[in-house]
């Protein structure tokens, strides 16, 4: 009875040390998922960053250049405005 209380009380005790051993690898494992995740909310971030100074910028220039061709140019662009207002105008007035 002993040598199978002594085999037992070893099974139990490698038990517990593969358990501890889980329990470690599921903390590093949760560690670097954290900073995995981490990681890719940075480089997702900068791209989007990236992203709206890009689209800024372009903007800004369509803006620049629009005030440019109406101020060089005011009868034509009031004339494209009436224009573009008559064909919505139509096609809304048509879709009644």
């Amino acid at each position: 009875m002993d040598r199978n209380s002594a085999t037992l009380s070893d099974e139990t005790s490698d038990l517990y040390r593969e358990i501890d051993r889980l329990k470690a690898d599921l903390r590093q494992l949760r560690s670097d998922a954290g900073a995995l995740g981490s990681d890719a909310m940075r480089t997702a971030r900068a791209g989007l960053n990236e992203t709206i100074r890009t689209a800024t910028a372009q903007g800004k220039a369509a803006v620049a250049g629009a005030e440019k061709g109406i101020t060089e140019h005011p009868f034509i662009a009031v004339g494209a405005a009436f224009a573009v207002g008559m064909l919505l105008g139509y096609r809304a007035n048509r879709r009644s």
